[in-house]
């Protein structure tokens, strides 16, 4: 008897029966019939996509490999993968036990050709060394098997760049390894190394021209394992350099992932381990709930669709930093020969997709493949719009297309949002928008309330109808009003602006629901927000981008194909268009998958925090922040439960008022950052508590007396518990009060608590002990001086501090300093100090001594010239005849003596 194997395609859906008659040597024969029947999907559906649809009718036992999955390792330039998950009896519950996931060691080169090859695997996504085998062709190093020793370890350095190096010369490896070249030797045979590790030696050895240098080290159970072999080529020695030529570095992580049968891994357990396979199950049921995010395994998600139809992908975590590569699946020619490839979203998970509604938009097909070559035309890409439910249901679809694996905004179809928009095409005018916001939260507002949107609008609340039956709403875009419009309740809101060469295209759309009007309050409740942005992108028939060229753009599709050939050489990376690449295998065999690259920043500048009161108190209107690394964030969702409150304007604030009393959950959430979730505890109204801190002035040492007391009405509160700087000192007595006696010199923090009441703090100000000077009864004498004489300044000084000390006392007049005195007093000491000053110009004069102010009046000289006049008078009348008949004088005699009285006056000034 013999045995033949037949391959059977059907491309039509139906009942197929196969008869089959077998013969045996001696001519006697059999037969058998079998009838089954068959479903035929799309050449997309099938076991060789990501994503499992109830509605297509696919086997519900279903494999995910590194095909279908681009989470899972692959190596291209072998053409081998290790990694497979298959699920059986799929439904909206898996039961214990159906998951298993299985991976397996493969074999892979070294990138020094020189050393073999090695083994490698994926576990959970991330790529592992697994061992050396007989096919590891480094001198010294036996077959090893990590994974049979439950270890797992990163590949760190697997490189063949050439690097010369000399004596001294250190070269930085991973793990805060280092190798140091100490000496060549001067007859050119070896070179002395030396190893490093966090700068302590830990190995150094003496290595020939051609040989490998091997470090071993224990790697969790696993011993004496190769974690860093490096080829050194030639070693040269000259008249005046000696150098070492290094050809090839290989380095395994010394730290690790221990395993062992019965580890958990999210909703996996480890059920077998061994040097040939790792094998895992999930331990409990797991449900697939409409919308939910599963953490299977890693950074392994599952992402159902929030659907009734059951649908769901493996998916990969990307929160963490770094750059992640979703990939299609690969052209293998050893494989797949002259069946040519196309991908679409359900292969190629760097195409637009969306999951809950099973759409994806895009397709790239090679229509013909020269040996390494794609001729000019025949690298196709079309994208076609279809039609995506709005979030709030009752505005039925608009279209979105995806373009080089990004989602745009394609237009709205005849009769969207209830009749009020005809049908538009964004395509049909050669322009794509984003679509920035597309939410059913409710949100209730009120009269003079302003809520913000993307791209700097605002719309703004401007009244509420008392009657109860519209709202005026204004829109504002970057604080200028460009809308006004009323609206009745159930009615929706639709501003509509110009999109390049398409008009009247509405960007914002909201649903305003019950609006209502009582005699103390009036609100507005909104239900649903639409926005695109009016930032759009024109493509047009002729536009390139990078090997594309667009050939067609309509209503209905984008078409573009290469203008050019693409070469597909070893080991290339080609930019096809936009963020769309191929990347090939560094193979003799013709081996190449589109990917995206997708970056994730760090963590913390991607993590939202939220901030707010520790309690809110109802009627309390606060401010909620959202942060990301300390910075504030514009344009965050917040919510409280399932209310929204709006989007954070640009300092990450929106605002909140407390209603009633309860716990609410707080939620922060936009696209591109982690959700943030925190607790709101809003409690009654409390009594506001006052404290009052005796003495006013403290010194180190002394005793100070806290009272606490209501604000209304004064009385003392008992059992008020004191804390200072944070640390409970005590509670207040009946009188209200409690005593601390203070240490140290520095400004303290009294807080103070109790329970129906608004906790309280004051800082007070330690002294140390000092000298306090006080100045008294500063006195001018005589008030009233002629210029140029003295005044005598008089003031008192008494230390009335508690420490002997020494104070400059300086004397301002017209707050000019003018003069000083050092004066140094003992504690209660006083002392009277006089100043004497004079000015030359008349005029009021203020004079300060510290916080002493007087002032004193500045009189003009007296005029001798004046008395020497009236003397010359008198001469004149009384004996001026004398003096010329019998005393003998002249006219020159007169002139002589009166020159001589007005210099004599003048002297005496």
């Amino acid at each position: 008897m013999t045995s033949s194997l037949y391959e059977f395609k059907e491309s039509n859906s139906g009942s197929y029966t196969l008869k089959a008659v077998v013969t045996d040597p001696s001519g006697n024969y059999d037969s058998a019939t079998k009838t089954w029947n068959v479903t035929v999907q799309s050449k997309y559906y099938s076991s060789g996509n990501r994503i499992w649809d109830e509605g297509l009718g696919l086997s519900r036992t279903y494999t995910w490999n590194a095909q279908s999955y681009s989470g899972f390792y692959y190596d291209l330039d072998s053409g081998v993968s290790s990694e497979e998950m298959t699920i059986k009896d799929i439904g909206r519950n898996i039961d214990s036990g159906n998951i298993e996931y299985v991976t397996r060691p493969t074999e892979t080169d070294f990138e020094y050709k020189g050393w073999g090859s090695y083994q490698i695997i994926g576990f959970m996504a991330e790529k592992y060394f697994a061992g050396y085998n007989d096919n590891t062709t480094v001198e010294g190093v036996d077959d090893v098997s990590l994974i049979s020793d439950g270890v797992l370890a990163k590949i760190l350095i697997d490189s063949d760049d050439k690097e010369s190096a000399y004596s001294g010369d250190s070269f930085e490896l991973e793990d805060g390894y280092s190798l140091n070249i100490v000496e060549v030797d001067v007859n050119g045979n070896s070179v002395w190394v030396q190893l490093e590790k966090d700068g302590d030696v830990v190995d150094d050895n003496f290595i020939s021209s051609g040989q490998d240098y091997v470090y071993e080290t224990e790697v969790g159970e696993a011993e004496d394992v190769p974690v860093i072999i490096i080829h050194f080529g030639t070693v040269f020695v000259g008249t005046e350099t000696s150098a070492v030529f290094i050809q090839g570095i290989f380095q395994v992580s010394d730290t690790y992932v221990e395993l062992a049968s019965g580890d958990s891994f999210g909703e996996m357990e480890v059920t077998s381990l061994s040097s040939n396979e790792i094998k895992m199950k999930n331990e409990d049921d797991i449900s697939l709930d409409k919308g939910d995010t599963i953490d299977l395994m890693g950074k392994i998600q599952i992402q159902v669709a929030d659907d009734s139809t059951l649908r769901f992908a493996p998916i990969l975590d990307t929160s963490e930093e770094g750059i992640y590569e979703l990939r299609g699946t690969v052209y293998d020619k050893d494989v797949d020969g002259d069946s040519l490839p196309t991908w679409t979203p359900l292969n190629f998970e760097g195409f637009y997709y969306s999951i809950d509604e099973g759409i994806g938009t895009e397709q790239l097909e090679i229509k013909e493949l020269k040996d390494r070559t794609i001729p000019d035309g025949a690298l196709v890409y079309t994208s076609k719009p279809q039609p995506v439910q709005f979030e709030h249901k009752s505005w039925g679809n608009f279209t979105v297309v995806g373009f080089m694996a990004k989602k745009y905004f394609a237009g709205y179809p005849e009769g969207a949002v209830g009749g009020k928009i005809d049908d538009v095409s964004l395509l049909s005018d050669s322009v794509l928008s984003e679509v920035l916001t597309d939410s059913d939260d409710k949100r209730s507002m009120y009269s003079g309330d302003s809520f913000e949107l993307e791209e700097g609008y605002s719309l703004n609340i401007l009244e509420v109808d008392i009657n109860g039956n519209s709202v005026w709403v204004q829109l504002e875009k970057d604080g200028d009003v460009v809308d006004d419009d009323f609206i009745t309740s159930g009615a929706d809101y639709v501003y509509e602006t110009e999109l390049g060469e398409a008009e009247d295209i509405p960007v914002i759309i909201v649903h305003f629901g019950t609006v209502f009007a009582s005699t103390e309050t009036s609100a507005v409740f909104i239900e649903g927000i639409f926005q695109i942005s009016d930032e759009y992108i024109e493509i047009n028939s002729g536009d390139t981008f990078d090997e594309m060229e667009i050939t067609s753009v309509s209503s209905d599709s984008i078409t573009m194909k290469n203008e050019d050939s693409i070469g597909l050489g070893e080991d290339e990376t080609v930019d096809v268009m936009g963020d769309v690449k191929f990347k090939t295998a560094d193979d003799k065999t013709l081996r190449f998958y589109p990917f995206v690259e997708v970056e994730t920043e760090s963590n913390s500048s991607r993590e939202l925090k939220i901030n707010l009161p520790g309690e809110v108190i109802i009627g309390d209107t606060i401010n909620i922040e959202v942060t990301a690394a300390d910075n504030p964030i514009e344009g965050i969702t917040v919510k409280v439960n399932t209310t929204s409150l709006g989007k954070t304007n640009a300092d990450g604030i929106v605002e909140y008022t407390a209603e009633e009393e309860g716990t609410f959950k707080i939620t922060a959430e936009k696209d591109g950052y982690t959700t943030a979730n925190k607790n709101m505890k809003v409690i009654p109204p409390k009594e506001k508590m006052s404290l009052n801190i005796t003495p006013e002035t403290v010194y180190v040492g002394d005793t100070i007396t806290i009272e606490a007391l209501k604000t209304v009405g004064g009385n003392p509160i008992e059992n008020v518990n004191i804390s200072i700087d944070g640390t409970a000192a005590g509670k207040t007595g009946s009188d209200g009060k409690f005593t601390y006696a203070t240490e140290e010199v520095g400004k303290i923090k009294i807080s103070a608590t109790a329970e129906g009441f608004l906790e309280k703090s004051v800082d007070v100000d330690v002294k140390d002990y000092e000298a306090i000077f006080k100045f008294s009864n500063l006195v001018v004498d005589p008030i009233e001086v002629r210029a140029g004489k003295e005044a005598k300044i008089t003031v008192d000084a008494t230390n009335e501090g508690n420490a002997a000390g020494e104070y400059n006392v300086e004397l301002f007049v017209n707050d000019t300093s003018v003069d000083s005195q050092q004066i140094a007093l003992d504690v209660g000491e006083s002392i009277t100090l006089t100043f004497e000053h004079s000015e030359e110009t008349p005029g009021e004069y203020s004079v300060k001594i510290a916080d002493q102010e007087t002032t004193y009046t500045v009189k003009e000289k007296s005029s001798a010239l004046l008395y020497v006049l009236l003397g010359i008078i008198l001469l004149l009348v009384g004996g001026i005849a004398y003096m010329f008949t019998k005393g003998g004088w002249t006219v020159a005699t007169l002139q002589a003596k009166v020159d001589e009285l007005v210099k004599s006056a003048n002297l005496k000034k």
